[in-house]
């Protein structure tokens, strides 16, 4: 079995990160930087808190 080499992170891959996109939003629920950025317009939250709302939101039926 031959293993292949990891790909390096480019800049459209989740969990690459770039400093220069600046500083990021903080959740409005636990206060924890997001993936967005302070401009973002809307409700900002991180993705564990996404995650949490998205399964209250499927549960709710």
């Amino acid at each position: 079995m031959t293993a292949t080499p990891a790909a390096p992170d480019s800049p459209g891959t989740p969990g690459a990160t770039d400093s220069a996109e600046g500083p990021f939003a903080e959740c409005v629920l636990c206060r924890k930087p997001t993936e967005y950025p302070e401009t973002h317009k809307g409700v900002t939250l991180c993705p564990v808190c996404e995650w949490h709302e998205a399964q209250r939101a499927a549960c709710s039926g």
